[in-house]
C-alpha cells in the first residue's frame, strides 16, 4: 500500500489512465464471466420461500423479510432486517453446525462464522442482489444460494 502522502497523486494518475485508456467493455464482461466460475463446483441452494411474496401477493409491512433456501442436505433460513441504508442478515443453518458463511454482492462481501447451532449474523450488507456461500468443515464443496435482491 502506498504511503498516505502519495494517495492523492496515485488517485489522480488512476483517473488520467481511466480517461485516456479505459478498460474495454469486452474485457470487463470477460472478467465478470470468469468470476462466475469461482463457485462452479458448489452445490446450489434455491430460494423456496420469500415472506415478501407470500401467497403470490406482495406483502406491504415493515416486518423483517424471511427467506428460505433449500439445497442438498441443507436449508438456509435468513431474516433480512433494514438498518438504515444497509441490511442485517440473521440466519440459521439446518441441520445445525458450525460453518464459514460469506454474503456476496457485486462490489464486495462479508464473511462470518456460524456457531455450533448454525446461527450467524452479517451486518453492513448493502441493499443489493446477494448470494450466500456456506462452507462447512466436513463438506468437500460449498453450498451457494441463488441470487436474491434484498
Amino acid at each position: 500500500m502506498a504511503e498516505p502522502v502519495f494517495e492523492p497523486l496515485l488517485r489522480e494518475l488512476r483517473d488520467v489512465v481511466d480517461k485516456v485508456d479505459p478498460i474495454p467493455d469486452h474485457v470487463l464482461a470477460a472478467a465478470k464471466a470468469a468470476f462466475i466460475w469461482h463457485t462452479i463446483d458448489a452445490e446450489l441452494a434455491e430460494l423456496v420461500n420469500d415472506s415478501m411474496v407470500a401467497g403470490g401477493a406482495v406483502r406491504a409491512t415493515d416486518a423483517a423479510r424471511l427467506l428460505t433456501f433449500e439445497g442438498p442436505e441443507i436449508e438456509v433460513e435468513v431474516e433480512v432486517a433494514e438498518t438504515g441504508t444497509t441490511r442485517r442478515l440473521t440466519g440459521q443453518l439446518v441441520p445445525a453446525g458450525s460453518a464459514r458463511v460469506t454474503v456476496r454482492w457485486a462490489s464486495g462481501d462479508v464473511t462470518v462464522d456460524a456457531d455450533e447451532f448454525g446461527r450467524f449474523t452479517a451486518v453492513g450488507v448493502p441493499a443489493a442482489s446477494v448470494r450466500i456461500e456456506v462452507r462447512r468443515p466436513a463438506d468437500a464443496r460449498p453450498i451457494v444460494t441463488s441470487w436474491v435482491s434484498i
